[in-house]
């Protein structure tokens, strides 16, 4: 926590970068995020991750700021409303959602035709009820709804999935709403794409030429998970922002993957790289940086992958070790969650009650009562409640009953 001099309303910049907001809003000092600029550069890390490993902003704290600062750039909050939602969070336990009520502020109303809530009632997907129950522990976890809505097994991914890319059709004008519900009414149905019904109705056509979505780019290039992609765009779509914004804000992937990504997407619609070769060169970006390898244009000019040796191989190749030392110790260090839990605790990258609820939710996800994805959302909002894994689990309704 950090104490700025008072910042009157006038005086805040125009500069809605993450960093800038977090001094503007009085969370960090601008000698933190210099720190923190410097030392991104050295090990390669999003900024906001190195700020949260330097202990100059909390996770809580940091997911906080993003969602304070895209009220900002959208102007649903003055600068000196979001400082006041700043001090409190810094000096309180309260939510985001909590800060803002203290402070009096509300969400503009608006009026859509096309929220995804709305789709998912008028296709028969889920109930009323069901929907109003989802929101409101999308309230309190700041999870999407439709994220809780396959978590609690009301709703396949399949499903959401169709919900999300019809509401994407109809905010880019290529179908009308009765359209998108007559076509998610068949996706159900027939269990395929909403796509499909739709183009067999005439009501949407594919483009002529080759093309790939800039998720579907991303996932390719191993960059996120299909679940990730999901999310990322509910939250575009609840928040009215691109895609690639929310995934540069989310933290998924840097400015310089999303702007390359946008390229490749061009010139893959052109028919000048493969989507597979595009892929490959945002790896390499994602790893190296854009500067760690020279930007080509076609397939023929890609370049050599670099000669690097890892630790292990250098070992067995002097005769320090054998292949069967090395693979005895990775199994001892990383399969054995008790004795990296402890590695982890004893160099301080976490604390005993972190540890506590990252090897509860692990033994669930071990004895199969838990999917990998449940076990994320429970830990993080156990983290962010100060509440036991199993209390977040009945809280959230993701499974009862369980031992």
């Amino acid at each position: 926590m950090v104490d700025n001099p008072k910042l009157d309303e006038k005086d805040v910049k125009a500069d809605h970068r993450l960093g800038q907001v977090l001094i503007d809003i009085g969370m960090i000092s601008g000698q933190d995020l210099t720190q923190a600029l410097n030392l991104a550069r050295e090990v390669g890390l999003p900024v906001g991750r190195v700020l949260i490993m330097s202990s100059f902003v909390t996770e809580e704290n940091l997911q906080a700021a993003v969602q304070l600062q895209s009220l900002l750039k959208d102007n649903l909050i003055d600068p000196v409303a979001a400082k006041q939602v700043a001090s409190i969070l810094l000096r309180t336990k309260l939510s985001l959602e909590q800060a803002l009520e203290q402070i009096g502020w509300s969400r503009p109303g608006e009026v859509s035709t096309n929220k995804l809530g709305e789709l998912l009632i008028e296709a028969g997907y889920v109930t009323n009820e069901q929907l109003q129950d989802a929101l409101m522990k999308s309230r309190s976890s700041g999870v999407p709804f439709g994220r809780l809505l396959v978590l609690n097994l009301v709703l396949s991914e399949a499903l959401l999935s169709s919900a999300l890319n019809a509401q994407i059709l109809i905010r880019d004008g290529k179908v009308t709403k009765e359209q998108a519900i007559q076509g998610l009414r068949a996706a159900k149905e027939r269990q395929v794409a909403v796509e499909l019904p739709l183009i067999e109705r005439g009501y949407y056509r594919l483009p002529a030429r080759h093309t790939i979505r800039l998720g579907e780019l991303l996932v390719l290039a191993g960059l996120m998970s299909e679940s990730d992609l999901m999310y990322a765009v509910e939250v575009g779509l609840l928040n009215k922002k691109p895609i690639g914004q929310v995934l540069v804000e989310l933290q998924y992937i840097s400015k310089d993957v999303l702007d390359a990504a946008l390229n490749y997407q061009r010139s893959v619609s052109s028919g000048e790289i493969t989507p597979l070769w595009a892929a490959s060169r945002l790896t390499e970006i994602d790893h190296y940086g854009a500067g760690g390898t020279a930007r080509k244009t076609s397939e023929e000019e890609m370049p050599l992958p670099p000669v690097s040796v890892s630790l292990s191989q250098f070992l067995t190749l002097v005769g320090v070790v054998s292949d069967d030392d090395i693979k005895r110790a990775i199994e001892v260090s990383v399969d054995n969650p008790q004795i990296l839990g402890r590695m982890l605790l004893v160099a301080g990258c976490i604390d005993e009650s972190t540890l506590k609820s990252a090897l509860r939710c692990y033994s669930l996800v071990r004895e199969r009562i838990l999917g990998t994805e449940q076990a994320f959302i429970a830990f993080n909002y156990s983290q962010q409640s100060g509440i036991s894994v199993d209390d977040a689990l009945q809280e959230l309704g993701v499974i009862r009953g369980h031992s």
